[in-house]
């Protein structure tokens, strides 16, 4: 049995107390928010036997194997730490931590203290981007990708997060170094950091305020964002995160020497493409039937799962915490290496360091 443990009691609470329970053998312990009434409402509502308003004094009462972080990101380094130093494990939501400095600290710490700690970066564990995983360690591309092109979007219309960020001055996004950026962003890049073969890539940065941020005043959140970024000779990407494109534009497409993958997180489709060597004008004729061929079979794919009950919305959610809390029980490699959470944190900050400098 693992017993888990989560501090921060607010809107993604739910979500992962809702996934812990489906992990074998998983059980939750206690819920802490400084908030009581916040804790209290959330043991009540997932069963939970125990709620605190301190975190120390929950991890010596209930002694947790894992603890879920899911507070405001100012507050993830000095909680990680205590989780560590307590001997838990830890999950911690996105973003990591605020400078990559306290991610590279978390992270020697949890190595030192024999820990495991992941991000919650569960896009990755999508079902489109664990086959587009398969596909390119099988050699489809011909190696690693050349170039990779993300987009990310986001809608300011989301009632749970977009309309309480813009109608509160004081909400704890806006003190962030990189604003609603910093909150959001690390999804994108830490898709491009898993195919980055250097620990730390060049970025160059460019953000603003979108027309309708404008329109409303409200010039000190930044929604728009162009990065290019470079691992020397070896792999270029692209990086685009809009509030103006519609939630239905979030995609990674990875371009390598013999074939090329688009992976479609927001209908979870996953798209090979290779050249075909065909002559005249077939290529024009029959190169339109195999990519219907291709959407064909991931409709098929997506219904199979819809039968099976497996394609429920936090399916990705569900994965990360499963692989982590394995990874925890056999001993082996947490989910989510290392590198890729110390890389996505060194671009993070090196893209805000370029924005305030522009500012």
């Amino acid at each position: 049995m693992i017993k888990s443990a989560l501090i921060g009691c607010g809107l993604v609470a739910d979500q992962h107390l809702a996934q812990i329970q489906r992990v074998p053998g998983g059980q939750v312990v206690g819920v802490c928010d400084t908030e009581p009434l916040m804790a209290r409402q959330l043991a009540d509502r997932f069963h939970v036997p125990n709620f605190f308003s301190d975190a120390a004094v929950m991890l010596k009462t209930v002694r947790p194997d894992v603890v879920h972080i899911t507070t405001p990101a100012q507050t993830h380094f000095p909680l990680g730490k205590l989780c560590l130093e307590s001997g838990c494990h830890v999950y911690m939501e996105k973003p990591f931590s605020v400078t990559a400095p306290q991610a590279e600290e978390l992270l020697g710490l949890a190595e030192s203290k024999g820990m495991k700690m992941t991000v919650g970066h569960n896009l990755q564990f999508n079902p489109e981007a664990i086959r587009m995983r398969a596909l390119v360690q099988s050699g489809f591309l011909g190696g690693a990708p050349t170039h990779i092109d993300c987009v990310q979007c986001f809608s300011h219309d989301d009632p749970t997060y977009g309309k309480a960020l813009l109608g509160d001055r004081t909400h704890w996004v806006r003190s962030l170094p990189g604003s609603l950026l910093q909150n959001l962003i690390s999804h994108g890049l830490a898709k491009i950091a898993e195919f980055l073969p250097v620990p730390r890539p060049t970025v160059m940065a460019h953000a603003y305020s979108s027309p309708y941020l404008r329109s409303l005043g409200q010039t000190d959140v930044l929604d728009e964002l162009r990065a290019i970024i470079s691992a020397g000779d070896n792999t270029t990407a692209f990086f685009t995160f809009s509030t103006q494109l519609g939630v239905g534009h979030n995609h990674i497409c990875l371009y390598g020497k013999k074939g090329t993958v688009i992976a479609d997180c927001a209908n979870r489709m996953l798209i090979p493409i290779q050249p075909k060597g065909y002559k005249s004008y077939l290529r024009y004729f029959l190169t339109p039937l195999i990519y219907a061929g291709y959407y064909r079979r991931n409709s098929w794919h997506n219904v199979k799962r819809f039968l099976k009950k497996d394609f429920h919305m936090d399916y990705s959610m569900k994965m990360l915490i499963q692989l982590f809390y394995q990874s925890i029980q056999e001993k082996t490699p947490p989910p989510i290496p290392y590198r890729e959470i110390l890389t996505t944190a060194w671009m993070m900050d090196d893209i805000f360091a370029q924005i305030r400098k522009a500012a």
